[in-house]
């Protein structure tokens, strides 16, 4: 035993109206999201520049270090905290940047 469904021209529209203002209810959340995503690909392009600057004032320091470790005597924690940070900062650009 099968059961008829009817279905009245009045229910046609409805439906329409319903399935259009969920389509456009998507195509604006789906652009805000393209929109944040843009941002975000931005924000992480400027913030990979800022990191490569910082990374080229660190090795050009721990290079001035080195060669005037010789000459002027520089302290040895000091020398050390920039071999630290230089070596951390090295991993996070092969990790972060490079790839």
């Amino acid at each position: 035993m099968t059961e008829k469904i009817e279905v009245s021209a009045e229910d046609i529209p409805i439906n329409e109206n319903i399935l259009n203002e969920t389509l456009i209810h998507l195509k604006e959340q789906y652009e805000k999201f393209e929109e944040h995503n843009e941002l975000l690909k931005h924000q992480l392009v400027e913030l990979k520049k800022s990191f490569c600057s910082i990374y080229g004032v660190i090795r050009l320091l721990d290079i001035m270090i080195e060669i005037t470790n010789n000459i002027d005597g520089v302290d040895k924690e000091i020398i050390n905290q920039v071999e630290l940070l230089r070596s951390f900062s090295s991993d996070i650009f092969e990790r972060q940047i490079l790839t």
